[in-house]
């Protein structure tokens, strides 16, 4: 049989991520839309159902580490703080956010939290090896790489370089006649003295 093992976990993770948006009770809270995933992060994630990946993150975690706490968990999901000019430091990573994704496995009945921890309940464990069944048979297509388009300038006339041709062209009329040149403004006239 087929277990969370014989998978690469990216594929896995991408594959439960997709039936747990399916769950009603697995629900990404408010804030989680500005959210950082911990204090090393910057910004928070880019992508809007960044919640689900946690979630089936969280849940094979658990498969494979259990039984575990959230002050465990949240090692798993730290990293380097930069620090400016400091060397970085490790931090760990949001406890709310894990806490917040056990609690909605443990809804969905995916989990079972006793005095040693959460773990996997049988239900979760199940639907985990029948995921990991599918996975291996048809394994999921590739992630896209995110392109950024490139915008390109207009090209600007030639005319750094002295090109005479260039600079004609552009003064003369289509048909090749140069413009007319101005006459130029008549100077005003003296004051009139005014009488006095």
């Amino acid at each position: 049989m087929t277990t969370v093992y014989d998978v690469p976990a990216d594929h896995i993770i991408r594959r439960v991520a997709e039936e747990l948006k399916k769950r009603k009770e697995i629900v990404p809270p408010e804030w989680a839309a500005f959210a950082k995933t911990g204090v090393h992060k910057e910004m928070p994630p880019e992508d809007p159902d960044w919640w689900f990946t946690r979630a089936a993150a969280v849940l094979r975690r658990v498969y494979v580490d259990g039984p575990l706490g959230v002050e465990r968990m949240r090692s798993f999901y730290g990293g380097k703080k930069n620090r400016g000019s400091r060397p970085n430091a490790f931090r760990k990573g949001s406890g709310s956010i894990l806490r917040k994704s056990l609690q909605q496995l443990e809804a969905a009945g995916l989990i079972i939290h006793d005095k040693t921890g959460r773990k996997v309940s049988p239900a979760g464990m199940s639907f985990l090896d029948n995921l990991s069944q599918e996975v291996k048979i048809t394994p999921p297509a590739p992630v896209p790489k995110r392109v950024v388009p490139v915008v390109e300038e207009p090209k600007k006339a030639d005319a750094k370089k002295g090109d005479k041709k260039a600079k004609g062209t552009a003064a003369e009329g289509a048909d090749g006649a140069k413009p007319e040149k101005k006459a130029p403004k008549a100077k005003k006239a003296d004051k009139a003295e005014a009488p006095k």
